[in-house]
Order: C-alpha cells, then sequence, then structure tokens
C-alpha cells in the first residue's frame, strides 16, 4: 500500500466518523449546501459558454464590411412619409 492509497484510507474512516457524529439535521444541512453549489456551479458554466458565444459573434461581426453611406434618397420613404395621390 503506498502513501496515496493509505492517505484516502485514513480521510474515509474519518469522514465515516464524521458522519455518524452529526445530526440529521446538520447532514442533511451539508447536503443541501452542496447541492446548492453544484446547482451555482452548472448555472455560472452555462453563463461562461453563453458569454464565449456571444463575444465569438461580436468578432464576426467587427470584420463583416460596413455599408457604404447613402448621401440622399431617389425614392419616397414608404408608410407615413409616401405621398397622397
Amino acid at each position: 500500500m503506498n502513501t496515496s492509497q493509505f492517505a484516502k484510507a485514513l480521510g474515509r474512516r474519518g469522514g465515516l466518523a464524521r458522519a455518524k457524529r452529526l445530526s440529521v439535521e446538520q447532514r442533511r444541512k451539508i447536503a443541501a449546501s452542496g447541492g446548492m453549489a453544484k446547482a451555482l456551479s452548472a448555472k455560472a458554466e452555462q453563463r461562461i459558454e453563453k458569454n464565449f458565444k456571444y463575444s465569438i459573434a461580436l468578432k464576426a461581426l467587427k470584420n463583416s464590411p460596413k455599408p457604404k453611406s447613402v448621401s440622399r434618397v431617389l425614392d419616397s420613404l414608404p408608410g407615413i412619409y409616401a405621398k397622397a395621390k
């Protein structure tokens, strides 16, 4: 048995002793906080992934050609600006 395996065995033994010492409410509270941390971590991962996708989309837009400027419009504008006949 190497030192890593020995340390694992001792850690497992200490964890079981601690679990026996805790009350049901304390174990439930620890489990709930662990579940909450896992959920928050998953949400953070989703936000980071969404931000990377957004960043990639912005970079793609920056490299797109810019429209030419128009000095005047030759036709009448649609909608309320159209001339009545």
